[in-house]
C-alpha cells in the first residue's frame, strides 16, 4: 500500500468516525429536547388542574 493510499483511508475512517459522532450527538440532543418538552408539558397540566377551582356537585 502506497502512502497516498493509506493517508485516503485513514482521512476515509476519520471522517466516517466525525459524521457518526455527530449523527449521535444530534440524535441524543433531540431525544433530550423532546423528553424535556413532554415534562414541562406535564408539568403545565398538573399546575393548570391544581390551580382550577372544584365546582360543586348538584
Amino acid at each position: 500500500m502506497d502512502v497516498a493510499t493509506a493517508k485516503t483511508l485513514v482521512s476515509l475512517a476519520l471522517l466516517i468516525c466525525i459524521a457518526v459522532f455527530s449523527y449521535m450527538s444530534f440524535e441524543m440532543f433531540v431525544t433530550q429536547m423532546v423528553k424535556d418538552l413532554r415534562a414541562s408539558w406535564a408539568e403545565r397540566a398538573a399546575t393548570a388542574a391544581a390551580a382550577k377551582p372544584v365546582q360543586a356537585e348538584k
